[in-house]
């Protein structure tokens, strides 16, 4: 079984948790997030590493343009 863990540390916490709310289940603690992928296959949890990321990037650029 092949896992990934993966912690942010933002003052948009829970707006980055909320791009991830269809997907994964979140833990927030005061301003990080965190959250861990388990599956058999490295292929299959690189696929699902790549979604959460470009989730996690999308909503963090949408952020940044949203503050300025």
């Amino acid at each position: 079984m092949w896992q990934l863990h993966l912690t942010v540390r933002s003052p948009e916490v829970i707006a980055l948790a909320a791009s991830l709310a269809s997907e994964e289940i979140v833990a927030i603690k005061g301003d990080s997030l965190s959250f861990m992928l388990s599956e058999p296959r490295a292929k299959d949890l690189r696929a699902m590493w790549n979604t959460r990321v470009r989730s996690l990037v999308i909503a963090h650029n949408v952020l940044d343009v949203m503050s300025s």
